[in-house]
């Protein structure tokens, strides 16, 4: 799935599904350092969220804290990233004009 092509609410509804399979898996086999070690379900949530809040991302679906401020941290998150990778690819797309030094001074 990718998640950077989501919608703020659209991210908010797969992170409470993610949350309530994580949390069902626990409640039945509570280990969790051989959930982390055995799980793929995070796979889609590490390329889309910063490495800096990964690790809240982390405890809060571990946790299933739904509290609003760590939400909105971890979709803003997301989409910040999402805006800065369409910025990205736009420019990186976008032919480099050549630029002339003739009549320049070396040190402008």
């Amino acid at each position: 799935m990718n998640l950077i092509s989501l919608s703020k609410e659209e991210l908010k509804e797969q992170l409470f599904i993610l949350m309530e399979s994580v949390y069902n898996v626990l409640k039945i086999e509570p280990d969790v350092d051989k959930f982390l070690d055995e799980t793929d379900l995070f796979e889609a949530w590490e390329k889309s969220i910063p490495d800096a809040e990964y690790p809240i991302f982390i405890m809060a679906v571990l946790n299933n804290s739904r509290r609003e401020a760590i939400i909105d941290a971890i979709l803003d998150s997301i989409l910040k990233k999402s805006h800065q990778m369409i910025i990205s690819n736009k420019s990186s797309s976008e032919p480099k004009s050549k630029r002339s030094f003739i009549g320049e001074h070396p040190f402008n």
